[in-house]
């Protein structure tokens, strides 16, 4: 078995896996709606700053309650809301598909531990 093939694979399967195409549907009905677009990446870079707040031990308080409201607006706009449904949705499988990999080869990683 080739691990590079095998990674080739997982990587067709992924761009074609449901939860991508709906992100990629998604992502293009997102670009038909510049004020919705920019909603959208506003809450993203704020979502990411927050969550670099927080892995450095940081107070987010303040960015969870900005967040929170942020939120709000996208929930009722219909085209942000999908988009981030969808991207949330393919998250998901990211994060399982590195949980996955992560877990098969944690007994070699294990020389970080204390």
């Amino acid at each position: 078995m080739n691990v590079h093939d095998k990674a080739h694979e997982l990587a067709r399967l992924l761009a074609n896996c449901d939860e991508y195409q709906e992100f990629l549907k998604g992502k293009k009905l997102l670009e038909t709606d510049g004020a919705a677009k920019k909603m959208v990446k506003d809450f993203l870079t704020k979502q990411m700053a927050c969550e670099y707040e927080k892995m450095a031990g940081k107070s987010t308080t303040e960015q969870e309650q900005q967040l929170q409201k942020l939120a709000g607006l996208l929930a009722v706009n219909p085209i942000a809301a999908q988009f981030l449904q969808a991207h949330l949705r393919f998250q998901r499988v990211m994060a399982d598909l590195y949980k996955i990999i992560g877990d098969s080869i944690a007994e070699g990683m294990d020389i970080f531990e204390k």
